[in-house]
């Protein structure tokens, strides 16, 4: 019964009222998801010539594997050096501001803090690159969880994925 006063309701509409009630806002919604799709993917692409920076804290975490898998990728723009930072954060002052920093986790590192507070400033994605269940100070995952832009892996994959992630959300303007 229901059925029936639906259809004979849908076949006396006009041409006109398909067009009002049917395709109009049907476009419209399609309009929308492109528009919001074409704007991710030109900050996807913007993003792809940051810099990415693999920063060692410590002598126990060389990252070279890492490098040189995502090196293999030839989609990211990689820094040719891995820089060290275990004694001293000036080497950031050097690097660019619209960049990706890799940075392999040491326990007894204890400058956390200072580096996050750097890179919050410029915006500056961080991806802590730590073994399984390596992480073990409370203090660390406090800092690591209170930056948006932090993500923690413990394999080389699981960072390429991250990084195809933040290439989509972080901004880029001036990238």
């Amino acid at each position: 019964m229901n059925l029936q006063i639906i259809w004979q309701f849908l076949s006396q509409l006009a041409l006109s009222h398909w067009i009002l009630y049917v395709f109009l806002p049907g476009s419209l919604i399609a309009f929308c998801w492109f528009r919001k799709y074409i704007k991710i993917q030109i900050r996807f692409g913007r993003n792809l010539k940051r810099k990415i920076y693999f920063l060692k804290t410590s002598e126990a975490k060389k990252l070279s594997v890492e490098k040189n898998t995502l090196s293999k990728l030839k989609i990211f723009h990689l820094d040719k050096n891995i820089r060290d930072i275990s004694d001293n954060l000036k080497e950031l002052q050097t690097l660019k501001k619209k960049a990706v920093y890799i940075i392999g986790y040491d326990d007894g590192y204890n400058k956390y803090k200072d580096l996050f507070d750097e890179a919050k400033g410029a915006n500056i994605p961080i991806i802590v690159f730590a073994n399984s269940g390596e992480i073990k100070k409370e203090e660390h995952w406090d800092i690591f969880n209170e930056y948006i832009y932090c993500d923690v892996a413990n394999t080389t994959n699981r960072v390429a994925v991250i990084l195809m992630s933040i290439m989509k959300i972080i901004p880029s303007h001036g990238a």
